[in-house]
């Protein structure tokens, strides 16, 4: 990239961990070292308070939400309108992104057949909810409404092992753990059993990224 990055990458979980120092020019690179396109990439300027930038593919490059709040999906420049490569990411001139001489710190996450999915979903109002295919069972998934102001929301299967799943942790805030966000984690994905807005409202868009219970992926997948 334009700007140097020091990266700690596993190219066959499709994550890293990238750190560099931000010039505040719109439209200045950074390498991930993924070589594949990151779908997720959470930002955070390490050296003044600023909030938690979340890229998600599924929103567009012009869009974001911040990982630490309850915002739904608003506009940014955070990624100068121009979406990842298979070798690096875009960054306006902002300091939640590139804040000049700035500490910055970003982890990449790509998709990989078997072991993660980046993707949303649309919301169907009814406790007999949305399906969502990932192509394994999940172990971990974390959601959040893009339409609406709403808690991103963490469920897995180790504190709730049999359907249906509802121990919830609410990631941007110290809330304790609730009980009333059901959902079926299934073989190939999960579904919604709850007609509550945070979860399940009819129309609106959700994000999510999901990671498999018993992952399946080599070098060579994508």
């Amino acid at each position: 990239g334009s700007i140097t990055s020091s990266v700690s990458a596993s190219t066959t979980a499709g994550f890293s961990i990238v750190t560099y120092t931000g010039n505040a020019t719109a439209g200045a690179t950074v390498g991930h070292g993924l070589g594949s396109v990151p779908k997720m990439i959470i930002q955070k300027n390490r050296s003044v308070v600023e909030n938690w930038a979340t890229y998600h593919a599924s929103l567009g490059n012009a869009n974001n939400v911040l990982l630490n709040g309850t915002n739904a999906s608003v506009s940014t420049s955070d990624y100068n309108s121009t979406s990842p490569t298979s070798s690096v990411f875009y960054v306006g001139s902002g300091s939640g992104t590139n804040g000049n001489g700035n500490n910055m710190i970003a982890y990449c996450f790509a998709e990989k057949q078997g072991y993660s999915k980046i993707g949303s979903y649309t919301g169907n109002g009814n406790a007999d909810g949305t399906f969502v295919y990932t192509g394994f069972r999940p172990a971990w998934i974390m959601r959040k409404s893009t339409s609406r102001t709403n808690e991103w929301t963490l469920i897995d299967s180790t504190r709730s092992s049999f359907n249906q799943t509802n121990e919830t942790l609410v990631p941007n805030a110290s809330d304790a753990e609730d009980g009333d966000f059901d959902i079926d984690i299934l073989s190939n994905g999960f579904k919604c059993r709850t007609s509550e807005s945070a979860h399940n409202q009819s129309g609106d868009n959700f994000i999510y990224m999901a990671f498999a219970e018993a992952p399946f992926v080599t070098a060579g997948t994508k």
